[in-house]
């Protein structure tokens, strides 16, 4: 494990102690470290372990049971993609078993409908960017993205042609050219076919049939809670399923 850089966010503590569960979990000891264990171990505080522990208990990852410590849910570890966990797309296809890869099929400048306006909270009036992007499973498209965002928040014009160096993560190309670190996303759960998108045949090649496929679309804010991307992440679930610990 290693040492934690942003000592202030308990998100990147808590990914830190996914990972080592994922890493560490044998089916047998389901016991974790203690909190002043985990302090020692990350560099931080033991307040900031709470708190990324709680997180983890409230996703089903683990369960904490009064005087007696601290234990990973089995069922919860074996999954192969969980919905709660924000992963990138990356990781979600190597944990479905398969060769990831991407491809960034460019990005252009237009004029924000209503209902992406609002998302982001700007005017009509405002350009934004669209980027598209597709991500493989073993070769076989298995996610096509579409990325929103207002072009006022880069310093310079220029800085969109680094885009293409960003493949994996957008967020790390917002960070890096408009100092916005994305904190937290909202998402809505939808489905559509693509005789609803008709251009998912080009993407998914499915033009001779009805194919199905599982829509996300977030909203991601940044460390103020302002609206940064607005994505539309069309999802073919022969390749990536969610699964979800809902605790009563």
């Amino acid at each position: 494990m290693k040492k934690i850089k942003i000592k202030s966010l308990s998100s990147e503590v808590k990914t830190e102690i996914y990972n080592y569960i994922k890493k560490n979990f044998d089916g047998t000891n389901i016991k974790l470290p203690t909190e002043d264990e985990f302090a020692d171990i990350l560099g931080v505080s033991r307040v900031t372990i709470r708190t990324a522990l709680n997180e983890l208990a409230s996703d089903g990852i683990i369960f904490r049971k009064q005087g007696r410590g601290t234990f990973i849910n089995p069922q919860a570890v074996t999954m192969k993609v969980q919905f709660n966990p924000v992963v990138l797309f990356k990781e979600m296809i190597m944990q479905s078993g398969y060769t990831p890869s991407v491809d960034i099929l460019g990005y252009e400048e237009i004029k924000p409908d209503k209902e992406t306006a609002g998302k982001l909270g700007i005017n009509e009036n405002d350009n934004i960017i669209m980027a598209k992007k597709v991500f493989y499973a073993d070769k076989k498209p298995c996610v096509y993205c579409e990325d929103y965002f207002s072009k006022e928040i880069f310093r310079k014009d220029s800085d969109l042609v680094y885009l293409k160096d960003y493949k994996e993560s957008i967020f790390d190309f917002i960070y890096t050219y408009s100092g916005r670190k994305i904190s937290w996303d909202r998402v809505e759960i939808l489905t559509v076919t693509n005789h609803d998108k008709k251009d998912l045949n080009t993407y998914f090649h499915c033009e001779d049939k009805l194919k199905s496929f599982l829509l996300l679309e977030g909203i991601n804010f940044d460390q103020e809670d302002r609206p940064v991307i607005f994505a539309k992440e069309y999802i073919d679930t022969n390749y990536i399923c969610f699964n979800s610990i809902r605790k009563k």
